[in-house]
């Protein structure tokens, strides 16, 4: 009798260390955020952008262990946008993205935006052409949402000019929200004043 492609699999899994096991294709997840993340008029930017655009990305988890296995998924996010600008023309952009489970374990979640450009998520926070993402470098930390997190740092042509660019990043409930700041002059990123009401 031929072996069934689970059977196959299985064995795979139980005879070859290092095998790596794909999993049967399926529908992609659809997921849309909760709530968005702003940031108050109080905080002197104003809002310029305010939308709800959708990203389509695929999602990989690796899980290592006596067996690499790797697990691919195709995502379809409904994401709140919000991008903002202070007098000296710096823009401050929040996404507030639906963290999806890519697997069937609970605590196997992912940020869809991680699994996205860095061009294209910088353009979507920024309302901007945006190319030339040099690497992010850590530069200390930052408080979103009253959470503290590693904040980092990259330059990157944004509609034709080199522009400094900070980024940080927080779960927030079954979301995730990313802030990118552009600081032409120097001033610090407003993190520290964003609110979110789920």
């Amino acid at each position: 009798m031929m072996p069934t492609r689970r059977g196959f699999v299985v064995a795979c899994t139980a005879a070859l260390t290092g095998c790596s096991v794909l999993p049967e294709e399926s529908e992609p997840i659809e997921a849309s955020a909760a709530a968005p993340a702003v940031l108050p008029e109080s905080s002197g930017y104003s809002l310029v952008v305010e939308d709800s655009p959708t990203v389509e990305t695929t999602v990989t988890v690796d899980f290592s262990g006596d067996v690499q296995l790797t697990s691919r998924q195709d995502v379809v996010a409904t994401v709140f946008r919000r991008v903002y600008e202070s007098p000296s023309g710096a823009l401050f952009g929040l996404l507030t993205a639906p963290a999806v489970r890519v697997v069937d374990q609970p605590e196997v979640v992912r940020d869809p935006l991680t699994a996205v450009e860095d061009a294209r998520v910088v353009s979507l926070a920024t309302d901007a052409e945006v190319d030339a993402v040099s690497e992010w470098a850590e530069r200390g930390s930052a408080t979103l949402l009253g959470t503290e997190t590693t904040r980092i740092t990259a330059t990157a042509m944004v509609d034709g000019s080199e522009r400094t660019l900070v980024r940080a990043r927080v779960r927030a409930d079954e979301d995730a929200v990313t802030g990118i700041a552009t600081a032409p002059d120097g001033n610090g990123a407003p993190f520290g004043a964003v609110t979110r009401s789920a």
